[in-house]
């Protein structure tokens, strides 16, 4: 048995109660109704298995001393007889203190005969909390206050309904929307920190790096696409920012552009291109009618990206590294004109439509590049 204070309120003729109670004690009383795939009649619980990866991450998160969780869970106190509207408020035991039209506040007793709670929408969560505690030994989470709302008396098709509603309604963030986010994330120390032992880091700096090419002159102004943006608002737009973005990621992750300010990023693959406009100009000079800043083309040069660079530091000695030197490294792929780019070309790099694809013409790209001469 257990008691708290809760607020109570009544919706439809089903009953709620929002209470916050301590992240141990939701551990102990509640657990997620698993489906069972042994069950011929697949009629045994209907939420998946929690992700291992995702109860250790939300860990990682809530084990940091600065951690919050002010987001509420939903969790139901199953009717006992299969709920047919006779145990809306009947399992669970309410005294209040204060009433008014639907909504009370008082004590509220959640009996053995109520456990455990079943979880509806929160399993992730509070399996992060029962990570942390029993496997991470962070034992101080027990008492880690959480806001929860508790059906009283729903049946298991209502619960199943709710899940069902929750899970196929709510949106993902988009990825480019998300990366923006990483990217307020990242001007913290601590969690910039946190966003490179993760491996995210090049997440944030991308949309920075891709801001920056998209506003300044170059070969880039104005073509990329940013969230919340339509072709039809932006019609000279080539490329969508998360794909500009998923292309940085060969570059964005080595060493040498790890060390490197997102301006400085931005300013070397702004010569990058520069060279690259020097090698294809009627492609650059008509990007519609080409696939070399789509694509095919962003996700090829920027997987040799890395080797070019490498060439041309080595060309370069202690100099900076300029658009003229990376033309030189880049000059054998004018063998292949800027037809070879051209977006109605059947021989071309256009037949490249898919990760796999770009991977094959990024390989037919770095067999053009000069070799690095050990000295």
């Amino acid at each position: 048995m257990y008691r708290t204070r809760a607020l109570r309120m009544t919706q439809n003729g089903r009953v709620f109660y929002v209470a916050v109670i301590p992240a141990g004690t939701l551990v102990d009383m509640a657990r997620v109704d698993v489906w069972d795939p042994d069950d011929p009649r697949g009629m045994s619980g209907y939420q998946r298995a929690p992700s291992l990866a995702r109860k250790r991450q939300i860990a990682e998160y809530v084990s940091g001393h600065d951690a919050i969780m002010p987001a509420g869970g939903l969790l139901n106190a199953r009717a006992a007889n299969g709920g047919d509207g006779s145990s809306y408020g009947e399992v669970l035991d309410f005294v209040p203190d204060w009433e008014e039209g639907n909504l009370a506040y008082g004590e509220l007793t959640i009996p053995d005969t109520a456990q455990p709670l079943r979880i509806v929408d929160m399993q992730h969560r509070l399996g992060g909390y029962e990570y942390a505690i029993e496997r991470g030994g962070h034992d101080e989470l027990r008492d880690f206050p959480l806001v929860v709302t508790i059906a009283d008396g729903l049946s298991l098709h209502e619960e199943v309904e709710q899940f069902h509603l929750i899970n196929t309604t709510q949106k993902k963030v988009r990825t480019d929307l998300a990366r923006r986010l990483l990217v307020i994330q990242a001007q913290d120390t601590d969690r910039r920190l946190a966003l490179d032992e993760r491996g995210k880091l090049w997440e944030a700096k991308g949309p920075v790096i891709a801001a920056i090419l998209n506003s300044e002159e170059g070969a880039w102004q104005a073509k990329i696409l940013p969230p919340n943006k339509s072709k039809r608002e932006q019609p000279a737009t080539v490329v969508r920012e998360t794909s500009f973005v998923n292309s940085l990621k060969p570059i964005l992750q080595t060493p040498y552009f790890v060390r490197q300010r997102e301006e400085d990023a931005a300013k070397l693959l702004s010569r990058y291109w520069e060279a690259i406009a020097r090698v294809f100009p009627e492609a650059m000079r008509h990007p519609q009618g080409h696939v070399l800043q789509k694509t095919p083309g962003v996700f090829s040069l920027h997987a040799i990206a890395p080797e070019v660079f490498e060439l041309a530091r080595d060309r370069a000695g202690r100099g900076a590294i300029d658009a003229d030197t990376l033309y030189e490294v880049l000059r054998p792929l004018e063998s292949l004109g800027s037809e070879f780019w051209a977006s109605d070309n059947e021989a071309g790099a256009a037949v490249y439509g898919s990760m796999k694809g770009f991977r094959m013409l990024a390989s037919q790209l770095r067999q053009l590049l000069p070799e690095l001469a050990i000295r």
